[in-house]
């Protein structure tokens, strides 16, 4: 069979048998190191903070600003799972009640362990709403700790507040 006055059918030399043969055998081989290369990527992160405000936590009694107040340094352990490629760990609040007055901060205490490194987060930023570039680094890391931080500087009313801290791995 012809196409554009050129045979597409079969190869009929042993050069060409052997073009065809080599070519397979590269694809063959090179699709498994492709795909190993692509890697993993996963975060999870366990732990939290609960607490309740006292008369103690006010800066001057009822009525007044509250005072910052910090969680324990590994209020949450973060896991990260990761080969192939560099990483960086956004992190944002969602807020189910949540004073506008009211200022959350967060920290990485610990590198934690694992093969990896990490780089930053070593001083509080505040959490928005918004991601937010927390730290990065590359490989796998376990046990990677955070603490938070509350904060205002203007009176908040009593009440119950909550948000949810989300963490939030991107491949860089």
């Amino acid at each position: 069979m012809e196409w554009g006055g050129k045979k597409v059918c079969c190869p009929t030399s042993s050069l060409e048998l052997f073009m065809v043969k080599a070519i397979f055998i590269i694809v063959v081989f090179l699709l498994p190191f492709a795909y190993a290369e692509a890697g993993t990527l996963d975060i999870t992160a366990s732990g939290g903070w609960n607490f309740t405000i006292t008369a103690a936590d006010l800066t001057a009694g009822a009525g007044s600003n509250i005072k910052d107040k910090e969680s324990v340094a590994n209020a949450t352990l973060i896991t990260i799972s990761a080969t192939g490629f560099s990483w960086k760990v956004d992190i944002r609040r969602s807020d189910s009640s949540w004073h506008g007055n009211l200022t959350l901060y967060a920290r990485r205490t610990s590198d934690g362990t694992g093969s990896g490194l990490v780089f930053g987060g070593a001083s509080y930023i505040p959490v928005g709403t918004t991601d937010t570039q927390f730290f990065s680094g590359s490989g796998s890391r376990s046990g990677i700790a955070v603490q938070y931080k509350l904060s205002s500087s203007v009176i908040v009313p009593p009440g119950s507040y909550s948000t949810t801290v989300t963490y939030t791995i991107v491949q860089q």
